[in-house]
């Protein structure tokens, strides 16, 4: 911890107590402006420091601290006023998760400074053939999971008629994981391309299809989140290479992601009436396309606060262990393990949470910081990774928890069994490579 750590840590206290005293005498807006000015001061300094867009601590800020602060101007009526638990685990979970990150990365540097294990390893093939056996592979995977599904089930989500949540009934149980498994290889293609171009050496036809074949996989799925997951994993790839777009190629990137977003959407079948229905702004005249991703941020966060108002019973550890129980098959061979807590929603429809709604749902403030800890010392550690630049997988989940990190406030990424089983395939390439 230096001295400007401990001024940035202050700065943050002030800024995140002066939000909760003007939040809970009604000032919402003020508020507000508190929380988003301290998570975009957060991403200046430390994308000053890293010299990097895609920084990890910088994104994390963005995603919780300014996900709260739209959450604190209260635009809908499905808004309460916040409990003292509620403030005080969003404090404590970034504080924390700040000041391990930050000791960790400092304490990997110095352990591993003239370090060259990776020289130990003697690969037996080139990177090139890596890199093409790990695309193809998992396309293979892949689509041979999905040719399964669909033989099985009998349906492709994209080509059936008014069915909005056609994809929620395409699952086939342990087969799904493999088929989804593809949104890493749009990423994986964009570190081949600029291995590729670093060697002087033009774009070949396995770079190109690990990069069109799993986002077509994805729109047959009509899965939004699979789509965007995959697009911007390769975004950030990309970014964390040291890749600089053109005005023109960003503006074409997100011209396109924004059309296939709609075009899936218009896929699901789902109405603005049924939208402005669910969300109850208090101004009924706001405009969808603000209010949809107002609410898709801002719920999450008031869903937290009705759990720290009505959770009766913690759960122990079983939420944040559901991907270990799941993955293993235990929860099947001990059904006690498989307990259905209820989920605390301000609305049947809006189930999406933030980032910590389990971690508190296990052990209440304890499990916060405990959480806040443990994702501290992963993100140090692959801070160091990042900067080592002796693998490129290393890259590949730096840009999964860049992603994570980025949208927080949107559901228990780590306490999902898909979550790990992309990380763990990663990490696989990772030791591969």
């Amino acid at each position: 911890m230096t001295m400007t750590d401990i001024k940035i840590l202050i700065l943050y206290t002030a800024a995140y107590l002066t939000s909760c005293i003007t939040g809970r005498a009604g000032l919402s807006a003020l508020s507000s402006i508190c929380l988003i000015g301290i998570a975009v001061f957060f991403y200046y300094t430390e994308k000053k420091r890293t010299n990097e867009l895609i920084n990890l601590r910088g994104l994390m800020a963005l995603g919780i601290l300014g996900g709260e602060g739209i959450a604190r101007l209260q635009l809908s009526n499905l808004s309460t006023v916040w409990t003292v638990s509620t403030w005080l685990s969003f404090y404590l979970f970034y504080l924390v998760f700040y000041i391990i990150s930050g000791i960790t990365e400092g304490f990997t540097e110095t352990v591993f400074k003239d370090s060259r294990l990776h020289a130990l390893y003697n690969r037996k093939i080139s990177d090139v053939n890596i890199f093409r056996f790990i695309i193809l592979a998992v396309i293979l995977i892949s689509w041979s999971a999905f040719i399964y599904e669909a033989v099985n089930l009998k349906f492709i989500p994209l080509f059936t008629v008014d069915t909005p949540h056609a994809y929620s009934y395409f699952h086939l149980k342990g087969i799904h994981y493999f088929t989804t498994l593809a949104v890493l290889i749009p990423a994986v293609s964009v570190l081949y391309l600029e291995y590729r171009k670093k060697q002087n050496m033009k774009p070949d036809a396995v770079s190109i299809l690990g990069i069109i074949l799993p986002l077509l996989l994805s729109v047959l799925l009509v899965s939004r989140f699979q789509f965007m997951f995959a697009a911007i994993l390769a975004v950030f790839a990309a970014l964390s290479s040291g890749r600089k777009y053109r005005l023109w190629q960003s503006v074409t990137i997100l011209v396109l992601m924004v059309a296939v977003y709609v075009v899936i959407t218009i896929a699901r079948a789902h109405s603005v009436e049924y939208l402005n229905g669910i969300f109850e702004m208090k101004d009924p005249k706001t405009p969808i396309f603000i209010t949809q991703p107002y609410m898709y941020i801002a719920n999450n966060f008031d869903n937290f606060n009705l759990m720290t108002r009505q959770l009766t019973v913690h759960s122990n550890g079983i939420r944040m262990l559901y991907p270990f129980l799941t993955l293993t098959g235990l929860k099947f061979i001990n059904p006690d393990l498989a307990i259905a807590y209820p989920l605390f929603t301000t609305k049947e429809e809006l189930t999406t949470v933030t980032l910590i709604y389990d971690a508190w749902y296990d052990f209440g403030i304890a499990g916060v910081v405990l959480f806040a800890a443990v994702l501290g010392l992963i993100t140090g550690f692959i801070l160091h990774e990042h900067k080592r630049n002796s693998n490129p997988f290393a890259k590949l989940i730096y840009s999964e928890l860049a992603f994570y990190f980025s949208v927080s406030f949107f559901t228990t990424w780590f306490s999902n069994p898909a979550t790990w089983f992309y990380l763990g395939f990663s990490v696989l390439f990772y030791l591969i490579y």
